[in-house]
């Protein structure tokens, strides 16, 4: 039997689980995980769609187009806002690592377009560029 993760809102309301390992685990910088965040990046725990399900809530998601062209909804939590996920077009979850239950097991490995990190972003120096 696999490992389950979960994870979920501040409120509670909406919920998940993953089974399975994550793909990979970065920071990302771009704009749209910034302004999804509303911090200098995205701690993205991406994980395989068929590995990750909605247990509970209704959560909210906007619809955009990322730099590669390929389609991205970002999901919030409708009752307190809470940044939870983004699901990627090309079969990935990306799962918001302060969302998970143990956030202990957020171990990023490499950053992506670190490049568009604002002047005050907090860039660990042991992560691989990506």
């Amino acid at each position: 039997m696999k490992d389950v993760q979960t994870g979920g809102c501040r409120c509670g309301a909406t919920r998940y689980e993953i089974t399975g390992s994550p793909v990979t685990q970065l920071m990302c910088f771009c704009s749209d995980c910034r302004a999804f965040t509303g911090s200098d990046a995205f701690a993205a725990y991406i994980v395989k769609q068929v590995d990750f399900s909605p247990t509970e809530g209704s959560p909210k998601f906007y619809a955009t187009v990322a730099r590669s062209g390929r389609a991205v909804k970002r999901y919030f939590c409708d009752t307190c806002g809470s940044s939870l996920w983004a699901q990627l077009e090309i079969g990935l979850v990306s799962v918001a690592g302060g969302s998970l239950d143990d956030v202990e097991l957020f171990q990023p490995v490499r950053t992506n377009l670190a490049d568009e990190a604002p002047a005050w972003a907090r860039i660990p120096d042991n992560l691989e560029a990506g």
